[in-house]
């Protein structure tokens, strides 16, 4: 029996709240909704179009919309003659530089494939030998024997030795994309994901990761890439080494988007989701709620968003398929998300995470403190702090803001531990 659709009391198929990354490949979030960051993005577009080779970096808060402007970009190069695809290469503290040589060349292999299925030659045989190797020993999926996206069922494991990413990749990867420029494309662009809130030593990890990789594969003819993340592990990431930084552009760090803008991103998902074209949308809250969510969140859309879509469906469940009321208020909606996001978090982190937060919320919700600070509060050593601060950032409670020179770091709790302590 199919669900019944609480958002046709407005006029809306499917919630306008949602989290997921636009993709120009997604009827479901396409990129045509993307609002906002026009000088961000030609900064990018610009530096793609300026050299045959570029490397950049997009930093900022987590949920910013950093992903979903570096989806935008790419469509943009697309439309430009570059080749590259939808998809995002995740790049973590614990890679090897040989697995993200692997990584690098799928991502150039797949951009060739969705722009050329028909590509074939000795450098898209060898990228593929390679790539199916990989992802066959990494059990990310199977390949079939007769190649990607081929008819049959029968697989067959490709026998690499160890170390063959790491020795022939940067050739390989050298190759594909002469033989991508060779067929008509201004390059590949590549989008490195993940570097999210990492530890000091995680980011410098993956600092030494890219050094690592540098000379063999980061400055190759044809090669775009834009690595995301949090500001200051993008910065740790692409600024520790000189070898690194002196290849990278200054990275692109986003603020918040700005309300009338939050504003117009909702208006242009209302208007592509409306259900009847000959009725007017009803916008389920009212405007007052969304500027209020976007100073409690920080510009944290994602979190914004989550808000909404949580607290409105919680609201339509209580009162049924009735018609049309008006837009919630605030008072209702924040009423609901207290009592839903305190029961979530008291379970989620248990008692004594949620008395330290209750202590920190009844000093100041809004103050921003420091893990000195956070000792005196909660009377608990450094190292506890420390430990009870991971946890908190990890379960979404605590947002860590980018450091500033060499201050110390500075927290904030988030949007729905606030809500969650009223």
């Amino acid at each position: 029996m199919a669900l019944p659709n609480l958002w046709k009391l407005y006029n809306l198929r499917s919630s306008p709240y949602f989290q997921a990354t636009l993709r120009q490949d997604s009827e479901a979030t396409p990129l045509s909704l993307f609002v906002g960051r026009h000088e961000e993005r030609q900064r990018l577009l610009t530096a793609i179009g300026g050299s045959r080779s570029s490397r950049q970096a997009v930093a900022g808060r987590p949920g910013i919309g950093k992903t979903t402007l570096v989806q935008a970009v790419k469509a943009d190069a697309l439309a430009a003659g570059y080749w590259t695809s939808a998809e995002i290469i995740p790049i973590t503290a614990d890679l090897t530089s040989e697995e993200l040589i692997g990584q690098l060349l799928a991502g150039a292999y797949d951009s060739v494939l969705a722009s050329s299925a028909q590509a074939s030659g000795p450098a898209m045989e060898a990228a593929q030998q390679l790539v199916r190797s990989m992802r066959l020993r990494s059990g990310g999926f199977t390949v079939s024997a007769l190649g990607f996206g081929a008819g049959g069922t029968s697989t067959q494991a490709i026998s690499t030795p160890p170390g063959a990413l790491l020795l022939d990749g940067p050739r390989v990867l050298r190759d594909l994309l002469a033989f991508a420029l060779e067929q008509g494309a201004c390059g590949v662009v590549l989008h490195l994901n993940n570097l999210e809130n990492l530890a000091e030593a995680d980011a410098a990890r993956a600092a030494d990761l890219l050094r690592s990789i540098r000379d063999q594969a980061l400055l190759l003819d044809g090669l775009h890439l834009i690595v995301v993340g949090t500001t200051d592990a993008v910065r740790t990431v692409v600024q520790s080494h000189t070898q690194v930084r002196s290849v990278f552009s200054d990275p692109v760090v986003l603020d918040p988007l700005e309300p009338t803008e939050v504003h117009q991103l909702l208006q242009a998902r209302y208007h592509a989701l409306q259900l009847d074209p000959s009725q007017l949308v009803h916008p389920p809250v009212q405007a007052e709620v969304i500027d209020a969510l976007h100073g409690l969140f920080h510009g944290d859309l994602r979190g914004l968003l989550k808000a909404l879509e949580e607290g409105i469906s919680a609201l339509l469940g209580l009162t049924g398929n009735g018609d049309y009321a008006g837009p919630i208020g605030l008072a209702d909606l924040t009423q609901v998300l207290s009592r839903r996001y305190g029961l979530e978090l008291q379970d989620q982190l248990g008692a004594t995470l949620w008395q330290r937060l209750a202590a920190w919320a009844a000093r100041d919700a809004q103050a921003v403190l420091t893990q000195a600070e956070l000792v005196a509060l909660w009377g608990i050593k450094q190292p506890s702090v420390s430990q009870t601060l991971q946890q908190l950032i990890g379960a979404g409670a605590v947002d860590v803001l980018p450091r500033k020179g060499g201050e110390p770091l500075q927290y904030l709790l988030a949007g729905a531990t606030r809500l969650a302590l009223g």
